[in-house]
């Protein structure tokens, strides 16, 4: 990696200085003509080549989020950067992944236009990992793409929420776990889009999630009870009063699998009755007829125990 990229480079680069000159006014000069840009360039096709080395494409990546922080870049120069950041983002290395949705989500942060102008192109393109794409480093890296956009509420995307429902079924109840777990983060971002007014029992997205967790749970597998566990934690957190009409429901799922043998969906679940302590402590503190304790009571009788 050290013949590619020497440590000076990046400091100089973050204080958006040339070789000569104390500020940014050096690129601002130059522009795309900056010695040390054209430098950097150059060394990122070097670096970010398929062909290169982990380590070096993860320096490229390191330039590239530098880049980012210059404030006086051209254009041009940030449609470069936004081009060479989405070609990261369909990568196959997950160390590389990670650091392109990094860099992606500063791009998006910073409505640089030339990212900004793709948004609905990027989205489209994480739908069809998400529906086709075996590859599971691009189906997670669509999941987190997915995440930041709805994170920073982009209005483009309010009429994806249809979509975005619909695709985030499967990874919901995939295989591994760590895309469930990022899937169900996905969703509380996209529940984000909805507005508060509209997170009640009358919202057809709200009900399709809902069934889709009763789905998962009737699947009566580590898969389907672990995915129906996150959606419930999702809804509670992002649903609004949404979850008022379901709570009942959701505190015995989560008590009978509070002993579940597999590890993972016994944490969901324990993990999931502070959480519906918060949404309702009066109802989860309540004895109902018929019952000799509370859903508290039987919850804290299990964790003393």
């Amino acid at each position: 990696m050290s013949e590619h990229l020497r440590p000076d480079i990046l400091g100089r680069l973050r204080t958006s200085t040339a070789v000569v000159q104390s500020d940014s006014e050096a690129i601002e000069r130059h522009g795309e003509q900056n010695p040390l840009y054209v430098e950097l360039n150059t060394r990122l096709v070097k670096l970010l080549n398929p062909a290169s080395d982990i380590l070096d494409r993860l320096a490229g990546t390191a330039i590239l989020l530098a880049l980012v922080d210059v404030d006086s870049l051209e254009d041009k120069q940030k449609f470069r950067i936004t081009q060479q950041t989405k070609t990261q983002l369909a990568g196959s290395e997950m160390a590389i992944s990670n650091e392109a949705v990094a860099i992606y989500k500063k791009l998006i942060e910073k409505r640089w236009a030339s990212v900004m102008s793709s948004v609905e192109t990027e989205v489209n393109r994480c739908l069809e990992w998400l529906g086709s794409e075996r590859n599971e480093v691009r189906r997670m890296t669509a999941l987190r793409v997915i995440e930041v956009l709805c994170s920073n509420h982009l209005v483009p995307l309010h009429s994806y929420l249809t979509k975005f429902f619909a695709t985030l079924s499967n990874p919901l109840r995939d295989q591994r776990s760590e895309i469930r777990v990022a899937a169900a983060r996905t969703l509380g971002a996209c529940m984000g889009l909805i507005p508060m007014s509209e997170r009640n029992v009358r919202n057809p997205g709200l009900n399709f999630l809902y069934e889709e967790l009763q789905r998962n749970f009737q699947m009566a597998s580590v898969e389907g009870y672990h995915g129906a566990l996150l959606v419930s934690q999702e809804l509670l957190q992002h649903g609004g009063m949404y979850m008022q009409s379901h709570f009942g429901q959701v505190c015995d799922m989560a008590l009978k699998l509070k002993e579940y043998r597999d590890p993972i969906v016994h944490k969901a679940a324990i993990v999931l009755l502070p959480v519906l302590a918060r949404y309702s402590p009066q109802e989860f503190t309540r004895v109902n007829t018929g019952s000799s304790e509370s859903m508290m009571g039987r919850a804290c009788n299990y964790l003393i125990t």
